[in-house]
């Protein structure tokens, strides 16, 4: 049962001795709510140690968080959501409540969380490919499990809403670029050309050079579109309405119209920047500072929203009613047997799927791998072959994703050679085909490394529409190297489970995707035949003189 003080507001003591039995009442509850926070700390850090048990799921959105800057908000989610819970908890009284049915949860969270790493689920529409193994949920079902654990179902209603953040660790789903972020973009850059217009400025193609560097020139193209403010004024609008207690209808409208907010103040700055490019065809000394002036236009716009964010909320803050006097708050309850029994069952849960991931933790891929030593990585001669030319291919975060060298030997028998360094499972004959490019002929073939590796490379031959292209592919682990193409499915759903011993034991060791590519001009059949059997032949002498164990250790990643 809560114990309260036996007295309310108004009321009178009358006697030395009542007035000596209220403070001894007040000093066993302080020491009693001290007690309990020590338990809440010591259960906190037994949470986030547990929570290293998701290491799939952190290293996932650490890659994220580092290499997508629109996205990288949500790195601070996760300590904003145990920020939240301590809150409510310490509202709460630390009572411990908690219920043994959180450790299942956590438990299937694990589970889950592994699964998802060792899983693929993709949907193809449109030829384009999108992921559809969200991040954000295991981590919630974890913090809901340990909160239930710990606190019991009244702690986790009360921070339902500090939870929920964790649902957005990736703040911004890919599919909003698509739906929003284009149109929008086009919006930007259609209205500072025509507030350009408006006063007198019609730049040319000349003029509009990158924005204020090297020299002074403004870039007014799609790209300027303020997404990343109006996510942020989104979301800190979300979080500080959430702990002013607004109603769930004016939150959203609120969340909203910060979001547009955004969008509106980016307008803005880039009709200020045109104004500022105007000043600088006129006088020539104030062109330097174009990317300062930048700087100091959004940040001085992006602070005035924020104040008027937060008075605007203060103003749709509901009235407080009257609040209890401290002492009629419950005091905090430590039962000493069982929560210490559930924290056992936790740390025993956890360290079951730790210590296997520890031996396995050099294998983790960098959040960002480095191109210049990626491109160093390939031999200047391997056997007859001798290096001409490296080059690399990037994604749309401008990350290597590809590391690719062009060898040639005697009677210009040349080979392209590539490392697939962004991921341990990607296949180029698999992106071809969801972007709806058919190999023209496939097989497969079997050899062996200089140092007895066995490969198994798969082949493929495309029709570019100017000349015919042999691929040879496979992925290597530092016992084998074998791969397989998926079935062409140009729209729909593919899924690709996961084997029942990786999700008791993390994989070891690394994979690295390797590819071999020759171009022909001709497309007789029977010369390409030939053509595609002397390919093959390069393709297994080359292989037997490369270190082939060292570039996996070098350059692979775990899957």
């Amino acid at each position: 049962m809560e114990e309260v003080l036996p007295i309310s507001k108004g009321s009178a003591l009358t006697s030395p001795e009542e007035v000596g039995a209220v403070r001894h009442r007040l000093s066993a509850i302080a020491s009693t709510r001290g007690l309990a926070m020590g338990y809440a700390i010591a259960v906190t850090v037994l949470v986030v140690f547990g929570s290293a048990a998701l290491l799939p799921l952190w290293v996932s959105m650490a890659r994220l968080w580092a290499t997508d800057p629109l996205r990288s908000i949500g790195a601070i989610f996760p300590a904003l959501a145990l920020t939240g819970v301590l809150l409510r908890w310490r509202d709460l009284g630390w009572a411990a409540r908690g219920t043994a049915w959180g450790l299942p949860i956590v438990a299937v969270t694990i589970l889950v969380a592994r699964m998802a790493s060792v899983s693929k689920l993709e949907v193809t529409m449109g030829g384009t490919m999108w992921g559809l193994l969200p991040l954000g949920p295991p981590l919630f079902l974890y913090a809901t499990g340990a909160t239930l654990l710990f606190g019991g179902p009244k702690l986790f209603r009360a921070a339902l809403g500090p939870l929920c953040l964790l649902l957005a660790i990736n703040p911004v789903p890919h599919a909003f670029n698509g739906l929003a972020d284009l149109p929008l973009q086009q919006l930007s850059a259609s209205t500072a050309r025509a507030f350009a217009h408006l006063i007198g400025l019609r730049p040319t193609g000349e003029q509009l050079r990158m924005m204020f560097a090297p020299n002074f020139g403004m870039l007014i193209v799609p790209g300027c579109n303020g997404v990343r403010g109006s996510v942020t004024l989104a979301y800190l609008t979300l979080i500080f309405g959430y702990t002013r207690r607004l109603r769930p209808g004016r939150l959203i409208a609120a969340a909203l119209s910060a979001l547009m907010l955004g969008y509106a103040l980016n307008l803005l700055r880039l009709c200020v920047l045109v104004v500022y490019y105007r000043i600088g065809l006129t006088f020539p000394s104030v062109q330097p500072y174009g990317v300062g002036v930048d700087y100091a236009i959004g940040c001085t716009l992006f602070l005035l929203a924020t104040v008027g964010i937060g008075l605007g909320v203060r103003a749709l803050e509901p009235q407080k009613s009257q609040i209890a006097e401290a002492a009629d708050l419950p005091a905090a309850q430590v039962p000493l047997k069982w929560p210490v029994v559930r924290g056992l069952c936790l740390l025993a849960l956890t360290l079951v799927f730790i210590v296997p991931e520890l031996h396995s933790l050099a294998s983790i891929p960098a959040l960002r791998p480095n191109e210049q030593k990626v491109l160093a990585l390939f031999p200047a001669q391997v056997g007859p072959y001798r290096l001409v030319s490296t080059r690399s291919e990037r994604d749309g975060d401008d990350m290597i994703s590809l590391g690719l060298a062009d060898y040639v030997a005697e009677g210009n028998r040349r080979i392209a050679f590539g490392m697939w360094v962004s991921s341990a499972d990607h296949m180029v004959a698999g992106s071809r085909l969801v972007q709806g490019l058919k190999a023209e002929w496939t097989g497969s073939f079997d050899t062996v490394s200089g140092t007895g590796l066995p490969i198994h490379f798969v082949s493929s031959e495309y029709d570019t529409g100017v000349s015919r292209v042999f691929d040879v592919e496979s992925a290597c682990s530092p016992q084998s190297c074998s791969v397989q193409i998926a079935g062409s499915r140009n729209q729909g759903f593919r899924f690709v489970g996961p084997r029942l011993g990786d999700l008791m034991l993390p994989p070891t060791g690394k994979r690295l995707p390797i590819i071999f590519e020759r171009e022909s001009l001709t497309s007789d059949p029977a010369i390409l035949a030939i053509e595609r059997t002397q390919f093959e032949e390069d393709v297994r002498l080359f292989i037997q003189q490369i270190d082939l164990q060292s570039l996996v250790q070098q350059a692979g990643s775990r899957p």
